[in-house]
């Protein structure tokens, strides 16, 4: 019998599995090539993972662009194709007939990175809502920062070992949330907008992530498209949720799922033994946890939402609010961001669920849903969501 593989032969094979994505990406990517670029981008570009201070560079002359081998194996799979379409925009620019005489971020350049989707900056500081705040930088934005800092605070809060108050604290940051999105959408104000896997793609995920997906677009302000990706791990094409929003609305999305994931794992434990669960059963188990939370924010989206709307009702009675007013509060929706996943992704159809046979493991973590309380204090999303690394 062959023996177990070394780390070295574990390395190499997911090395070569991520250049096949990378490959696989290239070949997607030729389907949004611009009419009039030089014939020689249907040749696929040479792609090596090298040891460099860039996280990626395109050389026009040998058609080669290499992605720096340790960022590749410290970071999920959409950051490295983030960097690899950054560099495969650089590389069309260059035979682009007007892309020869601008400059390395010129507009031709720019106009391809949202034909791919790419990033432009190849690299967005991702600070987490969650996580404590690093240095100001110029250009913040100060309502947003205040924003922060209360939201941390009252998720803090909601750690609290008296459940009434738990609850008040979680459902106030949901509300300032809510309330600084609607003043955002109302008053019309610039946004911009991005785009990342929600988890790690996968040829078949379990049933309770496309409802947390569900949950996140409908809460959170952010939308989860479900879209075709390599998976690294099998070496095949599998799919996965990504979610577009405001990069602050993604971050807290992606502490969200991360927290629904946590409390799943942590309550099954105790589930399991206290009602002799079988891992058979887990799957609905997730699925109930997540379906009792779904309820739980849905009805307390409403009652802000009457509120809201007992508000407005007073102040026009006094003929104070003005501006163009959300007509549904409890199903938020920003047309700005609407525009963006247009252009991203095209035309997009619905999905749907077959039914499913619940269990009693189903309405056991239906009742840890409905009593969750999101807080601060559980592992971060940069290693709970993870994709599979490269070792070493």
């Amino acid at each position: 019998m062959p023996g177990r593989p070394s780390w070295q032969e574990i390395e190499e094979s997911l090395s070569r599995s991520l250049l096949r994505g990378l490959c696989w990406e290239y070949e997607q990517a030729l389907r949004k090539a611009p009419a009039g670029l030089d014939p020689q981008i249907a040749l696929r570009p040479n792609i090596l993972l090298a040891e460099m201070r860039k996280l990626g560079t395109a050389d026009a002359e040998t058609w080669t662009i290499r992605i720096n081998a340790e960022f590749a194996a410290a970071q999920r799979f959409d950051a490295v194709r983030d960097v690899f379409l950054h560099e495969v925009a650089h590389l069309w620019a260059s035979v682009h007939p007007e892309g020869r005489t601008q400059a390395d971020h010129g507009p031709v350049f720019r106009s391809l990175c949202n034909r791919l989707g790419a990033d432009p900056a190849a690299a967005r500081s991702r600070e987490s809502f969650a996580a404590p705040r690093g240095s100001p930088r110029d250009g913040r934005d100060e309502r947003l920062d205040r924003l922060r800092v209360k939201v941390r605070k009252l998720l803090s809060l909601a750690r609290s070992p008296f459940p009434e108050e738990a609850r008040a604290a979680a459902a106030k940051a949901s509300e300032l949330i809510a309330r600084h999105h609607l003043s955002e959408i109302e008053e019309g104000r610039p946004r911009e907008f991005t785009s990342r896997y929600l988890c790690a793609p996968a040829r078949r995920h379990p049933r309770h992530v496309f409802l947390i997906a569900n949950i996140l677009q409908r809460f959170f302000f952010v939308e989860a498209v479900w879209v075709p990706a390599w998976v690294v791990a099998k070496g095949c094409v599998g799919n996965v949720p990504e979610i577009s929003g405001r990069p602050h609305d993604i971050e807290l999305a992606l502490y969200v799922f991360d927290f629904i994931e946590n409390t799943i794992r942590r309550q099954w434990d105790m589930a399991r033994g206290a009602h002799g669960f079988t891992g058979r059963d887990y799957r609905q188990f997730a699925l109930g946890v997540a379906s009792g939370f779904y309820s739980q924010l849905e009805e307390e989206r409403s009652r802000l939402s009457e509120r809201i709307r007992a508000e407005r009702a007073a102040e026009a009675g006094a003929g104070r609010f003005g501006g163009r007013p959300c007509t549904d509060l409890v199903n938020v929706f920003d047309p700005a961001l609407g525009a963006y996943l247009r252009q991203r992704y095209g035309r997009l159809r619905a999905i749907g669920r077959p039914g499913l046979a619940l269990r009693s493991s189903y309405y056991a973590g239906r009742k840890v849903g409905r009593e969750m309380v999101l807080s601060r204090g559980l592992e971060s999303h940069s290693n709970a969501s993870a994709a599979p690394r490269l070792p070493g």
